[in-house]
């Protein structure tokens, strides 16, 4: 499938499971991936009929510094939800990590791989 994507989208934002972790900002990154029939834009060079990654960006940096949520999952579902508002026929699939999460071992990045079918 044809696709349109957003990879390394970073913000900063108060989201985690615990208030402490709430009350502080940490850093995320997103990569995201809307599949649709690109054919229209193809031919027609027109940006009404693709996705504008830029409106898509807005979105994901909006929700991710302006709301708050416990787990990366809510956070992911409510971006893909918001982004098929926009685009009802495409699949989104929204990659979220937590860079440098407060976690033993320190790893780099933990986070979700979240799939949103083409909205019914």
């Amino acid at each position: 499938m044809e696709c349109v994507f957003v990879r390394g989208l970073e913000f900063e934002g108060n989201h985690g499971y615990t208030a402490a972790e709430r009350r502080g900002t940490r850093r995320f990154r997103v990569n995201l991936a809307l599949e649709l029939p690109l054919a229209a834009a193809v031919a027609s060079d027109r940006i009404a009929d693709t996705v504008d990654y830029w409106k898509v960006s807005e979105i994901v940096v909006a929700l991710g510094t302006k709301s708050t949520f416990k787990l990366l999952e809510a956070l992911a579902g409510a971006i893909g939800a918001k982004i098929q508002e926009l685009y009802p026929r495409a699949k989104v699939i929204i990659e979220l990590e937590k860079l440098a999460p407060p976690c033993p071992g320190v790893p780099a990045s933990c986070g979700v791989r979240v799939v949103l079918p083409v909205a019914p």
